[in-house]
């Protein structure tokens, strides 16, 4: 029975974390309206609108792409799993590096809600190439076993966890449209969204085989210190 090793839990979890990145501005593009202005980088070009103005269309679709790479890694990491997840991860280290090298002062991560500006200069090659390397490791290692896998089983967990996000929504939409722009109630919107997000990436897990991991761990450890 297939099961996730550390290595590719190790590339699931970091490969989650920038793409809230893109998770913020499509719920935030959709919930606020025009006056919320946005703008990112994906793949060396460069897109900006306001609300779903401009081009919010390309937001869908990575964030489904993302979506996507998640979803096969969790369960199963079956093909086309591999390529998506090169396709995704060595870009963006070649678009880092350029920016870092090129912009150093521009290339930043800005979020004005929130009061967020960061240099993603020394940060951004560091991460994007840490997370290259990485997958590409497990890329290769995976492809030599070529062992048939099976999709773990959809348990009750990530269906209320999933269940959970839509619940969120309407949540998200009082705070986000009704609030003051950069207001208390936009920080608690933004603060839900990236919430909302974890809780997307979580929904993915196969719980069963990490409770039973846990469980095992927790019965050797207990039955060990008694003998």
């Amino acid at each position: 029975m297939w099961k996730t090793d550390r290595l590719l839990r190790t590339i699931l979890i970091l490969i989650a974390i920038p793409m809230i990145t893109i998770w913020l501005p499509l719920i935030r593009g959709l919930m606020d309206g025009p006056t919320y202005k946005w703008g990112g980088r994906y793949w060396g070009v460069l897109f900006r609108g306001s609300g779903t103005d401009g081009d919010y269309w390309i937001l869908p679709l990575l964030a489904a792409f993302s979506i996507t790479i998640l979803y096969l890694g969790w369960r199963g990491a079956r093909q086309p799993f591999h390529w998506l997840l090169l396709l995704w991860t060595v870009p963006f280290t070649f678009e880092a590096t350029f920016y870092a090298v090129s912009y150093p002062e521009r290339y930043r991560f800005r979020g004005d809600t929130l009061g967020v500006d960061v240099s993603l200069a020394w940060v951004g090659p560091l991460f994007w190439g840490g997370l290259a390397l990485l997958s590409i490791l497990w890329v290769v290692r995976d492809l030599r076993r070529s062992k048939s896998r099976q999709a773990p089983a959809w348990t009750t967990i990530n269906q209320v966890l999933l269940g959970i996000v839509l619940l969120l929504v309407p949540v998200q939409f009082g705070l986000l449209r009704f609030g003051e722009p950069h207001g208390a109630s936009d920080k608690a919107g933004v603060i839900l969204t990236m919430v909302q997000w974890a809780l997307v990436s979580l929904s993915f897990v196969p719980w069963r085989r990490v409770l039973k991991r846990q469980i095992e761990s927790i019965g050797k450890e207990t039955f060990g210190n008694t003998r």
